[in-house]
């Protein structure tokens, strides 16, 4: 298939993913921005040709979504926008350059907020002049186009070809991958890998979890409510939260995200979390392409039980980790979404990523070395806001930089400051994880009888599990608390069952145990997925 077939070429899994979560949360702002200071004098013309060079030479830049009439997603290649829509010049009235630079910055938030209009290019690109030696390019990509490997190589590139045109030199060393070639290759594999797969069978499909603070029931988008935060740690901090990785024999990225779920465990009685992370599913033959690769896989963490627990969770945390991307890397993501989809729907919620840890190791570089490589770059802003939590994380030889977005509902006042208070906390004492990182489960006294008024069970969510599972006909069963908007905790099912059992008999089964008590398992609260053994 050509780029020129009227037909158009397959979205990839990212674009997929993406285009799915905007389009049913439409207060989420996905996109990359970044603002550079350009130092030296700049000839804007010349400038401006690299741009159009820049946008000609990669595909991804021209991409447009459209939709065929089987309902079928797909995207062809475009003409680039004419020069006067490509980049916007400014010349800004600043009476310092510490105000040009605080303008900036509010520049770069402003637009975080902004929709893309339909049939937009996936960029926008500002030029902000304070002086003849002082300017600022403000860059920022849709991820429905460009994922962050795909905006660095952009960023080396236009530097490059800027450096190039400058010395009167025609810019050489044009993509050496097309995005078009790339996406058709991922569609095959991911085609060949989905027929492996049996059909509505999701048996290895992680349980749909929620984060909540309190009451379930609606909550305000996140965006302009968000609350931000942020923090560096650096020295003996740094120094204490890599010590305790290498003593617990994980990454450093397993040991932050076990962190982070100690964290979240103080604020809700919720005993799963689903914490969303970026994985890039490029293939060899796709690491110098620009478009979008990334995937938000779900990886379910179970709450610490206790001090024995809490010793091995960042081998726990790391292992579930390396099991949910596993499912995505051999898998189909697609069919892998749509079941997290129809397991949220089954009890009335959309599968949204309420929490997300998105992580960047700077390998071999100091912070320092790498805002200046190049190009000096303005301190970075958090570019996406999400329902929950969202955290951007920088990794450096010298520093640890943490970004936060908080869902100012679930967060309000001082509560967004002491869980992140909290978080650093947590990152560099695991002494601190033993105090209030893990708690006993909530004291409530939940019991499961049969018909003959015998106990089946008691509060341990496990063995609830165990009693759904004497069932010929369950498959799986998931069981954890949740806070009921009065305040109460009521324990939560999610089964799997086998073909022949509904729903309305699997209740009929817990019923016979009793389930109907109050404060146990009510009939209302109990999700059940359908498919074949």
């Amino acid at each position: 298939m050509s780029a020129d077939d009227q037909d158009g070429f397959p979205l990839t899994s990212g674009q997929s993913q993406h285009y799915r979560m905007t389009k049913e949360n439409p207060e989420l702002r996905t996109a990359i921005w970044s603002s550079y200071r350009i130092p030296g004098a700049l000839d804007v013309g010349r400038f401006v040709d690299g741009v159009e060079t820049l946008v000609a030479g990669h595909e991804a830049l021209r991409t447009e979504i459209f939709e065929r009439p089987d309902g079928e997603l797909r995207q062809r290649i475009v003409d680039p926008p004419d020069r006067s829509r490509l980049i916007t010049c400014e010349k800004i009235l600043s009476r310092s350059e510490e105000q040009f630079d605080r303008y900036v910055r509010h520049l770069v938030a402003s637009e975080q907020t902004k929709e893309w209009e339909a049939g937009a290019p996936p960029f926008r690109f500002r030029l902000l002049r304070y002086a003849p030696e002082v300017h600022a390019f403000v860059a920022g990509f849709s991820h429905t186009a460009v994922d962050g490997v795909g905006s660095e190589i952009l960023m080396r590139d236009l530097m490059r070809i800027h450096r190039e045109t400058m010395r009167g030199s025609r810019p050489s060393g044009l993509p050496r991958g097309r995005f078009v070639e790339s996406a058709l290759r991922e569609a095959a594999a991911l085609e060949k890998r989905a027929r492996r797969v049996r059909k509505h069978d999701f048996s290895g499909v992680p349980p749909v979890t929620q984060f909540r603070t309190g009451s379930p029931g609606p909550r305000k988008a996140a965006g302009p409510s968000s609350r931000k935060s942020d923090f560096s740690l650096t020295g003996e901090e740094l120094a204490a939260l890599r010590r305790a990785a290498d003593r617990h024999g994980c990454t450093e990225f397993h040991w932050i995200l076990a962190a982070f779920a100690t964290t979240v465990f103080r604020v809700t009685r919720q005993d799963r979390l689903k914490v969303s992370i970026p994985v890039n599913l490029r293939g060899p033959a796709d690491r110098d392409v620009v478009g979008m690769y990334v995937v938000a896989v779900p990886v379910v963490i179970d709450r610490p039980t206790g001090p024995d627990d809490l010793r091995r969770y960042p081998r726990k945390v790391g292992t579930a980790v390396l099991r949910a991307t596993a499912m995505y890397r051999t898998g189909s993501p697609e069919l892998l979404d749509r079941a997290l989809t129809e397991q949220s729907e089954r009890w009335g919620a959309r599968c949204r990523h309420d929490l997300t840890v998105n992580y960047r190791k700077v390998s071999g570089m100091s912070r320092r070395s790498f805002t200046r490589l190049e190009r000096d770059e303005h301190r970075a802003r958090v570019d996406y806001s999400f329902p929950g939590v969202g955290l951007r994380i920088f990794s450096f030889e010298d520093a640890l930089d943490v970004q936060a977005v908080l869902d100012s509902g679930l967060f309000p006042g001082d509560t967004a400051g002491d869980l992140v208070a909290a978080l650093r906390e947590d990152l560099t004492s695991p002494d601190h994880w033993a105090r209030s990182g893990a708690r006993d489960l909530p004291g409530e006294s939940v019991e499961l009888r049969d018909a003959g008024g015998a106990t089946v069970v008691s509060a341990d969510p496990a063995k609830v599990a165990e009693a759904l599972l004497r069932h010929p006909l369950v498959r799986t069963a998931s069981v954890f608390h949740e806070t009921g908007g009065a305040g109460g905790t009521r324990l939560r099912a999610e089964v799997g069952v086998r073909e022949g059992l509904t729903e309305d008999s699997l209740r009929d089964h817990l019923l016979s145990l009793g389930a109907h008590a109050s404060g146990v398992l009510a009939p209302g609260r109990i999700s059940v997925s359908s498919s074949p053994s």
